[in-house]
Protein backbone atom coordinates (compact mmCIF):
# COMPACT_ATOMS: atom_id res chain seq x y z
CA UNK A 1 0.00 0.00 0.00
CA UNK A 2 1.34 3.48 -0.88
CA UNK A 3 1.55 6.18 1.85
CA UNK A 4 0.99 9.80 0.83
CA UNK A 5 2.48 12.86 2.55
CA UNK A 6 0.34 15.37 4.44
CA UNK A 7 0.73 18.72 6.19
CA UNK A 8 -0.07 18.92 9.92
CA UNK A 9 0.09 21.69 12.53
CA UNK A 10 1.20 21.57 16.19
CA UNK A 11 0.75 24.82 18.02
CA UNK A 12 1.97 27.56 15.70
CA UNK A 13 4.38 25.31 13.79
CA UNK A 14 3.49 23.41 10.58
CA UNK A 15 5.07 20.03 9.75
CA UNK A 16 5.23 17.68 6.73
CA UNK A 17 4.41 14.07 7.62
CA UNK A 18 4.13 10.73 5.80
CA UNK A 19 6.79 11.38 3.14
CA UNK A 20 7.23 9.08 0.15
CA UNK A 21 10.79 10.06 -0.64
CA UNK A 22 12.06 8.66 2.62
CA UNK A 23 13.81 11.95 3.32
CA UNK A 24 13.65 13.44 6.85
CA UNK A 25 12.03 16.60 5.53
CA UNK A 26 11.12 17.86 9.00
CA UNK A 27 14.77 17.89 10.01
CA UNK A 28 15.76 19.54 6.76
CA UNK A 29 13.14 22.25 7.23
CA UNK A 30 14.00 22.81 10.90
CA UNK A 31 17.70 23.11 10.06
CA UNK A 32 16.96 25.64 7.36
CA UNK A 33 14.63 27.67 9.64
CA UNK A 34 17.15 27.52 12.53
CA UNK A 35 19.76 28.98 10.21
CA UNK A 36 17.38 31.85 9.48
CA UNK A 37 16.57 32.42 13.22
CA UNK A 38 20.16 32.14 14.48
CA UNK A 39 20.55 35.93 14.36
CA UNK A 40 17.27 36.36 16.27
CA UNK A 41 18.61 34.04 18.98
CA UNK A 42 21.69 36.24 19.27
CA UNK A 43 19.49 39.35 19.49
CA UNK A 44 17.28 37.75 22.16
CA UNK A 45 20.38 36.94 24.21
CA UNK A 46 21.42 40.58 23.95
CA UNK A 47 17.93 41.70 25.10
CA UNK A 48 18.16 39.37 28.10
CA UNK A 49 21.62 40.71 28.96
CA UNK A 50 20.30 44.27 28.73
CA UNK A 51 17.34 43.44 30.96
CA UNK A 52 19.74 42.01 33.54
CA UNK A 53 21.82 45.17 33.34
CA UNK A 54 18.71 47.35 33.70
CA UNK A 55 17.76 45.45 36.86
CA UNK A 56 21.27 46.06 38.24
CA UNK A 57 21.09 49.75 37.38
CA UNK A 58 17.74 49.95 39.17
CA UNK A 59 19.31 48.31 42.23
CA UNK A 60 22.11 50.87 42.07
CA UNK A 61 19.52 53.65 41.82
CA UNK A 62 17.78 52.35 44.94
CA UNK A 63 21.05 52.09 46.89
CA UNK A 64 22.11 55.62 45.95
CA UNK A 65 18.66 57.00 46.78
CA UNK A 66 18.89 55.40 50.23
CA UNK A 67 22.16 57.28 50.80
CA UNK A 68 20.52 60.50 49.66
CA UNK A 69 17.45 59.93 51.84
CA UNK A 70 19.59 59.48 54.94
CA UNK A 71 21.37 62.79 54.34
CA UNK A 72 18.31 64.79 53.29
CA UNK A 73 17.31 65.20 56.93
CA UNK A 74 20.69 66.83 57.68
CA UNK A 75 21.13 68.87 54.51
CA UNK A 76 20.91 72.64 54.66
CA UNK A 77 17.57 73.93 53.44
CA UNK A 78 17.07 76.63 50.84
CA UNK A 79 16.51 80.16 52.05
CA UNK A 80 13.40 80.97 50.05
CA UNK A 81 11.41 84.00 51.10
CA UNK A 82 8.29 82.15 49.98
CA UNK A 83 8.68 78.65 51.44
CA UNK A 84 10.01 77.80 54.88
CA UNK A 85 11.62 74.39 55.22
CA UNK A 86 13.37 72.70 58.11
CA UNK A 87 15.68 69.79 58.74
CA UNK A 88 16.59 67.59 61.68
CA UNK A 89 18.78 70.29 63.23
CA UNK A 90 15.72 72.57 63.40
CA UNK A 91 13.51 69.97 65.04
CA UNK A 92 12.99 70.04 68.78
CA UNK A 93 12.17 67.38 71.34
CA UNK A 94 10.66 67.70 74.79
CA UNK A 95 12.33 65.96 77.74
CA UNK A 96 10.34 65.62 80.99
CA UNK A 97 11.59 65.03 84.53
CA UNK A 98 9.45 64.80 87.69
CA UNK A 99 10.81 66.30 90.91
CA UNK A 100 9.87 63.18 92.90
CA UNK A 101 11.39 60.76 90.39
CA UNK A 102 8.07 59.36 89.17
CA UNK A 103 7.04 59.07 85.53
CA UNK A 104 6.53 62.64 84.35
CA UNK A 105 4.83 61.50 81.13
CA UNK A 106 1.79 60.48 83.19
CA UNK A 107 1.34 64.12 84.19
CA UNK A 108 1.88 66.04 80.94
CA UNK A 109 2.67 65.28 77.31
CA UNK A 110 4.49 67.82 75.15
CA UNK A 111 4.89 68.13 71.41
CA UNK A 112 7.53 70.58 70.15
CA UNK A 113 7.84 71.87 66.60
CA UNK A 114 10.69 73.73 64.89
CA UNK A 115 9.42 77.10 66.18
CA UNK A 116 10.09 76.07 69.78
CA UNK A 117 13.04 77.73 71.48
CA UNK A 118 15.57 75.60 73.33
CA UNK A 119 14.80 76.34 76.96
CA UNK A 120 13.86 74.84 80.32
CA UNK A 121 10.54 75.30 82.16
CA UNK A 122 9.24 74.40 85.62
CA UNK A 123 5.61 73.23 85.47
CA UNK A 124 3.09 72.40 88.20
CA UNK A 125 -0.41 71.11 87.37
CA UNK A 126 -2.88 72.21 90.04
CA UNK A 127 -6.07 70.88 88.47
CA UNK A 128 -7.41 69.52 85.20
CA UNK A 129 -10.27 71.03 83.29
CA UNK A 130 -13.48 69.01 83.67
CA UNK A 131 -16.83 68.81 81.93
CA UNK A 132 -20.03 69.39 83.89
CA UNK A 133 -22.17 66.30 84.50
CA UNK A 134 -25.69 66.21 85.98
CA UNK A 135 -27.92 63.17 86.57
CA UNK A 136 -31.68 62.58 86.71
CA UNK A 137 -33.49 60.48 89.25
CA UNK A 138 -34.04 56.79 88.49
CA UNK A 139 -36.61 56.18 85.76
CA UNK A 140 -38.36 53.04 84.61
CA UNK A 141 -36.30 51.53 81.83
CA UNK A 142 -38.15 50.86 78.57
CA UNK A 143 -41.41 52.33 79.81
CA UNK A 144 -43.14 55.36 78.32
CA UNK A 145 -42.79 58.25 80.80
CA UNK A 146 -46.04 59.98 79.82
CA UNK A 147 -44.37 63.41 79.62
CA UNK A 148 -45.27 65.97 76.98
CA UNK A 149 -43.35 69.19 76.64
CA UNK A 150 -40.50 71.10 75.07
CA UNK A 151 -37.22 71.87 76.83
CA UNK A 152 -34.27 74.03 75.78
CA UNK A 153 -30.80 72.46 76.04
CA UNK A 154 -27.41 74.08 75.51
CA UNK A 155 -24.39 75.52 77.29
CA UNK A 156 -23.99 79.01 78.74
CA UNK A 157 -22.90 81.35 75.97
CA UNK A 158 -23.60 78.77 73.29
CA UNK A 159 -26.41 77.89 70.90
CA UNK A 160 -29.39 76.12 72.47
CA UNK A 161 -31.78 73.70 70.78
CA UNK A 162 -35.35 72.74 71.64
CA UNK A 163 -36.00 69.09 72.46
CA UNK A 164 -39.61 67.92 72.01
CA UNK A 165 -40.75 65.13 74.34
CA UNK A 166 -43.98 63.19 73.73
CA UNK A 167 -45.95 60.97 76.08
CA UNK A 168 -44.82 57.75 74.38
CA UNK A 169 -41.09 58.45 74.82
CA UNK A 170 -38.92 56.48 77.24
CA UNK A 171 -35.85 57.80 79.05
CA UNK A 172 -33.80 56.17 76.30
CA UNK A 173 -35.78 58.06 73.66
CA UNK A 174 -35.14 61.35 75.43
CA UNK A 175 -31.37 60.62 75.55
CA UNK A 176 -31.43 59.91 71.82
CA UNK A 177 -33.28 63.17 71.15
CA UNK A 178 -30.67 65.12 73.14
CA UNK A 179 -27.77 63.43 71.31
CA UNK A 180 -29.37 64.22 67.95
CA UNK A 181 -28.75 67.92 68.74
CA UNK A 182 -25.25 67.57 70.25
CA UNK A 183 -23.49 69.18 67.29
CA UNK A 184 -25.58 72.29 67.94
CA UNK A 185 -25.79 72.31 71.72
CA UNK A 186 -22.49 70.80 72.84
CA UNK A 187 -24.43 68.60 75.30
CA UNK A 188 -24.50 64.80 75.32
CA UNK A 189 -26.68 62.29 77.18
CA UNK A 190 -25.81 58.84 78.48
CA UNK A 191 -27.75 56.24 80.47
CA UNK A 192 -26.68 54.49 83.64
CA UNK A 193 -28.85 51.55 84.74
CA UNK A 194 -28.83 50.01 88.22
CA UNK A 195 -31.24 47.93 90.30
CA UNK A 196 -33.23 51.07 91.12
CA UNK A 197 -33.79 52.11 87.49
CA UNK A 198 -32.16 54.10 84.71
CA UNK A 199 -30.64 57.54 85.18
CA UNK A 200 -30.07 60.01 82.38
CA UNK A 201 -26.70 61.76 82.68
CA UNK A 202 -26.17 65.02 80.78
CA UNK A 203 -22.64 66.33 80.19
CA UNK A 204 -20.91 68.99 78.15
CA UNK A 205 -18.81 67.98 75.15
CA UNK A 206 -16.13 70.50 76.16
CA UNK A 207 -14.62 71.15 79.57
CA UNK A 208 -15.32 74.14 81.81
CA UNK A 209 -18.80 74.78 80.39
CA UNK A 210 -22.10 75.03 82.23
CA UNK A 211 -25.17 73.14 80.99
CA UNK A 212 -28.21 75.31 80.35
CA UNK A 213 -31.57 73.50 80.74
CA UNK A 214 -34.98 75.19 80.84
CA UNK A 215 -38.64 74.44 80.10
CA UNK A 216 -40.18 76.01 77.00
CA UNK A 217 -43.75 74.65 77.04
CA UNK A 218 -45.88 71.83 78.41
CA UNK A 219 -44.48 69.62 81.16
CA UNK A 220 -41.23 70.77 82.77
CA UNK A 221 -39.21 67.83 81.47
CA UNK A 222 -36.06 68.64 83.46
CA UNK A 223 -37.90 68.84 86.76
CA UNK A 224 -40.04 65.79 85.94
CA UNK A 225 -36.91 63.73 85.33
CA UNK A 226 -35.32 65.01 88.53
CA UNK A 227 -32.57 66.82 86.63
CA UNK A 228 -33.59 70.19 88.06
CA UNK A 229 -35.37 71.32 91.19
CA UNK A 230 -38.28 73.74 91.52
CA UNK A 231 -35.96 76.71 91.17
CA UNK A 232 -34.55 75.41 87.88
CA UNK A 233 -31.14 74.60 89.36
CA UNK A 234 -29.59 71.19 88.70
CA UNK A 235 -30.57 68.85 91.50
CA UNK A 236 -27.75 66.30 91.22
CA UNK A 237 -24.46 67.62 89.83
CA UNK A 238 -22.12 64.66 89.51
CA UNK A 239 -19.17 66.77 88.37
CA UNK A 240 -18.85 70.53 88.37
CA UNK A 241 -17.33 72.30 85.40
CA UNK A 242 -13.85 73.60 86.11
CA UNK A 243 -10.88 75.04 84.20
CA UNK A 244 -7.38 73.67 84.16
CA UNK A 245 -4.87 75.48 86.34
CA UNK A 246 -1.17 75.15 85.65
CA UNK A 247 1.83 77.14 86.78
CA UNK A 248 4.74 77.61 84.35
CA UNK A 249 7.88 79.28 85.71
CA UNK A 250 5.82 80.88 88.47
CA UNK A 251 3.09 82.19 86.17
CA UNK A 252 -0.37 80.73 86.90
CA UNK A 253 -2.38 79.96 83.77
CA UNK A 254 -6.07 79.11 83.72
CA UNK A 255 -7.58 77.50 80.61
CA UNK A 256 -10.95 76.07 79.58
CA UNK A 257 -9.28 72.90 78.33
CA UNK A 258 -6.42 70.52 79.01
CA UNK A 259 -4.68 71.21 75.69
CA UNK A 260 -2.46 74.27 75.92
CA UNK A 261 -1.44 75.21 72.38
CA UNK A 262 -0.90 78.95 72.65
CA UNK A 263 0.89 79.36 75.95
CA UNK A 264 4.49 78.86 74.72
CA UNK A 265 5.29 79.32 71.00
CA UNK A 266 6.10 76.04 69.28
CA UNK A 267 4.81 73.87 72.14
CA UNK A 268 1.59 71.90 72.55
CA UNK A 269 1.15 70.83 76.16
CA UNK A 270 -1.41 68.18 77.12
CA UNK A 271 -2.37 68.05 80.80
CA UNK A 272 -2.98 64.46 81.85
CA UNK A 273 -3.03 64.46 85.64
CA UNK A 274 -3.10 66.96 88.48
CA UNK A 275 -0.35 66.64 91.05
CA UNK A 276 0.12 67.84 94.58
CA UNK A 277 3.41 69.61 95.16
CA UNK A 278 5.10 67.81 92.27
CA UNK A 279 7.06 69.90 89.78
CA UNK A 280 7.75 68.78 86.22
CA UNK A 281 10.91 70.05 84.52
CA UNK A 282 10.40 70.49 80.77
CA UNK A 283 13.58 70.77 78.72
CA UNK A 284 13.26 71.72 75.05
CA UNK A 285 16.33 70.65 73.12
CA UNK A 286 17.35 69.49 69.68
CA UNK A 287 15.99 66.18 68.46
CA UNK A 288 19.23 64.27 69.01
CA UNK A 289 17.68 60.90 68.20
CA UNK A 290 16.64 61.91 64.67
CA UNK A 291 20.03 63.46 63.96
CA UNK A 292 21.90 60.38 65.13
CA UNK A 293 19.50 58.08 63.27
CA UNK A 294 20.18 59.97 60.03
CA UNK A 295 23.93 59.54 60.57
CA UNK A 296 23.70 55.80 61.30
CA UNK A 297 21.27 55.35 58.39
CA UNK A 298 23.92 56.92 56.14
CA UNK A 299 26.51 54.44 57.41
CA UNK A 300 24.18 51.51 56.71
CA UNK A 301 23.21 52.85 53.28
CA UNK A 302 26.84 53.41 52.26
CA UNK A 303 27.83 49.92 53.39
CA UNK A 304 24.98 48.41 51.35
CA UNK A 305 26.30 50.26 48.31
CA UNK A 306 29.82 49.09 49.12
CA UNK A 307 28.64 45.45 49.16
CA UNK A 308 27.03 46.01 45.75
CA UNK A 309 30.25 47.49 44.38
CA UNK A 310 32.32 44.56 45.66
CA UNK A 311 29.90 42.08 44.08
CA UNK A 312 30.24 43.81 40.73
CA UNK A 313 34.03 43.85 40.94
CA UNK A 314 34.40 40.12 41.63
CA UNK A 315 36.76 38.12 39.41
CA UNK A 316 37.12 34.37 39.93
CA UNK A 317 40.39 32.59 40.60
CA UNK A 318 40.61 31.69 36.92
CA UNK A 319 40.35 35.33 35.92
CA UNK A 320 36.71 34.93 34.84
CA UNK A 321 34.23 37.62 35.82
CA UNK A 322 31.57 36.28 38.20
CA UNK A 323 28.06 35.82 36.79
CA UNK A 324 26.56 38.26 39.30
CA UNK A 325 29.12 40.96 38.47
CA UNK A 326 26.68 42.44 35.97
CA UNK A 327 28.16 45.94 36.13
CA UNK A 328 31.80 44.82 36.03
CA UNK A 329 33.96 47.67 34.69
CA UNK A 330 30.81 49.78 34.22
CA UNK A 331 31.63 53.46 33.84
CA UNK A 332 28.65 54.77 35.80
CA UNK A 333 29.30 52.53 38.80
CA UNK A 334 33.00 53.38 38.71
CA UNK A 335 32.40 57.15 38.51
CA UNK A 336 29.79 57.43 41.27
CA UNK A 337 31.86 55.20 43.54
CA UNK A 338 34.97 57.30 42.92
CA UNK A 339 33.18 60.60 43.52
CA UNK A 340 31.44 59.33 46.64
CA UNK A 341 34.71 58.06 48.10
CA UNK A 342 36.30 61.43 47.37
CA UNK A 343 33.56 63.11 49.45
CA UNK A 344 34.09 60.63 52.28
CA UNK A 345 37.77 61.43 52.42
CA UNK A 346 37.46 65.17 51.78
CA UNK A 347 36.74 68.22 53.89
CA UNK A 348 33.24 69.65 54.32
CA UNK A 349 31.35 72.22 56.33
CA UNK A 350 32.40 75.52 57.81
CA UNK A 351 33.75 74.59 61.24
CA UNK A 352 37.54 74.54 61.47
CA UNK A 353 37.59 71.77 64.08
CA UNK A 354 34.95 69.52 62.55
CA UNK A 355 35.50 69.06 58.82
CA UNK A 356 35.54 65.30 58.23
CA UNK A 357 33.73 62.13 59.27
CA UNK A 358 36.53 60.94 61.55
CA UNK A 359 35.82 63.90 63.87
CA UNK A 360 32.35 62.38 64.34
CA UNK A 361 33.84 59.02 65.28
CA UNK A 362 33.11 57.52 61.83
CA UNK A 363 35.95 55.66 60.09
CA UNK A 364 36.58 53.14 57.30
CA UNK A 365 37.43 49.60 58.36
CA UNK A 366 39.70 47.13 56.56
CA UNK A 367 36.83 46.18 54.21
CA UNK A 368 36.40 49.86 53.25
CA UNK A 369 33.07 49.95 55.03
CA UNK A 370 32.02 52.78 57.31
CA UNK A 371 31.64 52.11 61.00
CA UNK A 372 30.80 54.20 64.03
CA UNK A 373 34.05 53.37 65.78
CA UNK A 374 33.70 56.03 68.48
CA UNK A 375 30.04 56.42 69.37
CA UNK A 376 30.91 58.26 72.57
CA UNK A 377 32.55 61.05 70.60
CA UNK A 378 29.46 61.42 68.41
CA UNK A 379 27.13 61.47 71.42
CA UNK A 380 29.26 64.09 73.18
CA UNK A 381 29.33 66.29 70.08
CA UNK A 382 25.55 66.11 69.71
CA UNK A 383 25.01 67.05 73.33
CA UNK A 384 27.73 69.68 73.76
CA UNK A 385 28.55 71.10 70.32
CA UNK A 386 25.54 70.56 68.08
CA UNK A 387 26.24 73.74 66.12
CA UNK A 388 29.56 72.31 64.90
CA UNK A 389 27.84 69.10 63.82
CA UNK A 390 25.24 71.17 61.94
CA UNK A 391 28.01 73.26 60.36
CA UNK A 392 29.63 70.08 59.02
CA UNK A 393 26.47 68.68 57.44
CA UNK A 394 24.58 71.82 56.39
CA UNK A 395 25.43 74.19 53.58
CA UNK A 396 25.94 77.69 54.95
CA UNK A 397 24.66 80.68 52.97
CA UNK A 398 25.52 84.26 53.86
CA UNK A 399 24.78 87.47 51.93
CA UNK A 400 25.55 91.07 52.82
CA UNK A 401 22.03 91.99 51.64
CA UNK A 402 19.27 90.17 53.53
CA UNK A 403 16.96 90.64 50.54
CA UNK A 404 19.01 88.11 48.56
CA UNK A 405 17.57 84.63 49.08
CA UNK A 406 19.09 81.36 47.94
CA UNK A 407 16.40 79.46 46.02
CA UNK A 408 18.40 76.61 44.53
CA UNK A 409 21.70 74.93 45.36
CA UNK A 410 22.39 71.99 43.05
CA UNK A 411 26.16 72.26 43.09
CA UNK A 412 29.11 70.71 44.92
CA UNK A 413 31.20 73.89 44.98
CA UNK A 414 31.73 76.44 47.72
CA UNK A 415 31.67 80.10 46.73
CA UNK A 416 32.93 83.47 47.91
CA UNK A 417 32.15 86.21 45.40
CA UNK A 418 30.75 89.72 44.96
CA UNK A 419 27.54 90.00 42.98
CA UNK A 420 27.43 93.34 41.19
CA UNK A 421 23.80 94.29 40.60
CA UNK A 422 22.50 97.08 38.39
CA UNK A 423 18.87 98.17 38.76
CA UNK A 424 17.09 100.28 36.16
CA UNK A 425 13.59 101.66 36.77
CA UNK A 426 13.15 99.34 39.76
CA UNK A 427 14.06 96.16 37.84
CA UNK A 428 17.30 94.18 37.74
CA UNK A 429 18.94 95.01 34.41
CA UNK A 430 22.33 93.32 34.79
CA UNK A 431 24.30 91.09 37.14
CA UNK A 432 28.02 90.45 36.95
CA UNK A 433 30.93 88.97 38.88
CA UNK A 434 34.30 90.68 38.43
CA UNK A 435 32.81 92.55 35.50
CA UNK A 436 31.64 89.38 33.69
CA UNK A 437 27.90 89.63 33.01
CA UNK A 438 27.69 86.25 31.24
CA UNK A 439 27.83 84.22 34.47
CA UNK A 440 24.21 84.86 35.51
CA UNK A 441 20.91 85.29 33.70
CA UNK A 442 18.01 87.42 34.92
CA UNK A 443 14.34 86.44 35.07
CA UNK A 444 12.33 89.11 36.88
CA UNK A 445 13.62 89.11 40.45
CA UNK A 446 15.46 85.81 39.96
CA UNK A 447 19.21 85.61 39.37
CA UNK A 448 20.15 82.26 37.82
CA UNK A 449 23.60 80.75 37.33
CA UNK A 450 24.30 80.48 33.58
CA UNK A 451 24.39 77.00 32.08
CA UNK A 452 27.96 75.78 31.81
CA UNK A 453 29.36 78.41 34.17
CA UNK A 454 30.76 77.68 37.62
CA UNK A 455 27.54 79.10 39.01
CA UNK A 456 25.34 76.62 37.11
CA UNK A 457 22.95 75.08 39.68
CA UNK A 458 22.58 78.25 41.77
CA UNK A 459 19.49 80.42 41.80
CA UNK A 460 18.74 83.51 43.88
CA UNK A 461 15.80 85.85 44.41
CA UNK A 462 16.43 89.53 45.14
CA UNK A 463 13.53 91.43 46.68
CA UNK A 464 13.43 95.23 46.62
CA UNK A 465 16.54 95.39 44.42
CA UNK A 466 18.90 98.35 44.43
CA UNK A 467 22.09 98.88 42.48
CA UNK A 468 25.19 97.81 44.39
CA UNK A 469 27.48 94.96 45.34
CA UNK A 470 26.29 91.99 47.39
CA UNK A 471 28.90 89.76 49.00
CA UNK A 472 27.91 86.10 48.79
CA UNK A 473 29.41 83.12 50.62
CA UNK A 474 28.23 79.54 50.19
CA UNK A 475 30.03 76.79 52.09
CA UNK A 476 28.84 73.35 51.04
CA UNK A 477 28.02 70.96 53.86
CA UNK A 478 28.65 67.22 53.71
CA UNK A 479 24.94 66.32 53.58
CA UNK A 480 24.28 68.75 50.74
CA UNK A 481 27.27 67.43 48.80
CA UNK A 482 25.99 63.87 49.18
CA UNK A 483 22.39 64.65 48.20
CA UNK A 484 23.53 66.69 45.20
CA UNK A 485 25.82 63.91 43.95
CA UNK A 486 23.21 61.22 44.53
CA UNK A 487 20.61 63.30 42.71
CA UNK A 488 22.88 63.59 39.68
CA UNK A 489 23.02 59.81 39.43
CA UNK A 490 19.90 58.41 41.12
CA UNK A 491 17.15 60.82 40.09
CA UNK A 492 14.51 58.66 38.37
CA UNK A 493 13.73 61.37 35.84
CA UNK A 494 16.94 63.19 35.00
CA UNK A 495 19.70 61.14 36.66
CA UNK A 496 22.61 59.58 34.76
CA UNK A 497 21.46 56.06 35.64
CA UNK A 498 17.90 56.69 34.45
CA UNK A 499 19.20 58.05 31.18
CA UNK A 500 21.21 54.86 30.71
CA UNK A 501 18.17 52.74 31.59
CA UNK A 502 16.07 54.67 29.08
CA UNK A 503 18.72 54.08 26.41
CA UNK A 504 18.78 50.35 27.12
CA UNK A 505 14.98 50.23 27.04
CA UNK A 506 15.02 51.90 23.62
CA UNK A 507 17.72 49.52 22.37
CA UNK A 508 15.75 46.53 23.66
CA UNK A 509 12.60 47.76 21.97
CA UNK A 510 14.44 48.00 18.63
CA UNK A 511 16.16 44.65 19.11
CA UNK A 512 12.90 42.93 20.05
CA UNK A 513 11.28 44.32 16.92
CA UNK A 514 14.19 43.04 14.83
CA UNK A 515 13.99 39.62 16.45
CA UNK A 516 10.25 39.37 15.85
CA UNK A 517 10.71 40.37 12.22
CA UNK A 518 13.40 37.74 11.73
CA UNK A 519 11.25 35.05 13.31
CA UNK A 520 8.21 36.09 11.27
CA UNK A 521 10.32 35.87 8.10
CA UNK A 522 11.65 32.49 9.21
CA UNK A 523 8.12 31.16 9.64
CA UNK A 524 7.24 32.47 6.18
CA UNK A 525 10.31 30.63 4.89
CA UNK A 526 9.16 27.48 6.71
CA UNK A 527 5.81 27.69 4.92
CA UNK A 528 7.57 27.98 1.56
CA UNK A 529 9.81 24.97 2.31
CA UNK A 530 6.83 22.90 3.38
CA UNK A 531 5.04 23.82 0.17
CA UNK A 532 8.18 22.96 -1.85
CA UNK A 533 8.72 19.59 -0.20
CA UNK A 534 5.01 18.83 -0.32
CA UNK A 535 4.99 19.49 -4.07
CA UNK A 536 8.02 17.25 -4.49
CA UNK A 537 6.38 14.48 -2.51
CA UNK A 538 3.21 14.87 -4.58
CA UNK A 539 5.20 14.52 -7.79
CA UNK A 540 6.99 11.47 -6.41
CA UNK A 541 3.65 10.03 -5.44
CA UNK A 542 2.30 10.55 -8.97
CA UNK A 543 5.45 8.97 -10.42
CA UNK A 544 5.07 6.05 -8.11
CA UNK A 545 1.47 5.52 -9.19
CA UNK A 546 2.50 5.72 -12.84
CA UNK A 547 5.27 3.21 -12.25
CA UNK A 548 2.88 0.79 -10.60
CA UNK A 549 0.44 1.20 -13.48
CA UNK A 550 3.18 0.45 -16.02
CA UNK A 551 4.21 -2.59 -14.06
CA UNK A 552 0.64 -3.76 -13.96
CA UNK A 553 0.26 -3.32 -17.75
CA UNK A 554 3.52 -5.09 -18.46
CA UNK A 555 2.55 -7.90 -16.16
CA UNK A 556 -0.75 -8.38 -17.93
CA UNK A 557 0.97 -8.52 -21.36
CA UNK A 558 3.27 -11.28 -20.18
CA UNK A 559 0.27 -13.34 -19.05
CA UNK A 560 -1.36 -12.98 -22.51
CA UNK A 561 1.77 -14.32 -24.29
CA UNK A 562 1.58 -17.46 -22.25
Amino acid sequence: MTTTSSVSTSGSTTYLTGTISGLDTDSLIEAAVAQKTARADTIDAKVTANETKIASYQSLQTLLQAISDSMTALAGTTYSSVTTTTNAFDEKSAYLTASDGTDATSVIAVDADSDAVAASYEITVTQLAKAMKAASTAQASGTALGLSGVMSVGVDGGTAAEITVTSTMTVSDIAAAINAKTSTTGVTATLITSSTGTRLVMSTSDTNQQISLSSVSGDDIGQSLGLTDSSGAFANVLQAAQPSIVTIDGVEIESDGNELTDVIPGLSISLLQATSGQTITLDIEANYDDIKTAITDFIDAYNALRAFVVTNQTVGSGGVVADDAVLFADGILRDVNRQLNALLGGKSGSDDELTDLSALGITLNSANQLELSDETSLDNLLLTDLSSVAAFFETKFEASDSNLKLLKNDTTLSYDFDLEVTVTDGAISSVSVNGDSSLFTISGSRIIGATGSIYDGLSFALANPTSGTISVQITQGFANLITSLMGDYANTTTGVIQQRINTLDTVNSDLTEQSETIRDNAETYRTKLIAKYSAMETELYAAQILQEQIKAILGASSDDDD
